[in-house]
């Protein structure tokens, strides 16, 4: 049987917004602005985000830490 992996929040001040832009969300996870694009384009799993127009996305900042544990190689 698998353990079940617990994520605990990013550390994140109070006054993090709920949504960043993918520019904010790629910091935030360390990665490239190209991988956090990508990731929001999935279309079989893409990070939680909503459209902000018709071309700019929104990532939910929560769900950052457990969709790159996710996306680890494996």
């Amino acid at each position: 049987m698998t353990p079940i992996t617990t994520v605990s929040p990013m550390p994140a001040p109070p006054e993090t917004p709920l949504y960043v832009t993918v520019e904010a969300a790629a910091k935030l996870a360390g990665v490239s602005y190209d991988t956090m694009s990508a990731w929001a384009s999935r279309v079989d799993d893409p990070i939680p985000h909503i459209a902000a127009g018709k071309s700019k996305k929104l990532i939910r900042v929560a769900a950052i830490p457990e969709y790159a544990m996710r996306r680890e190689a494996r």
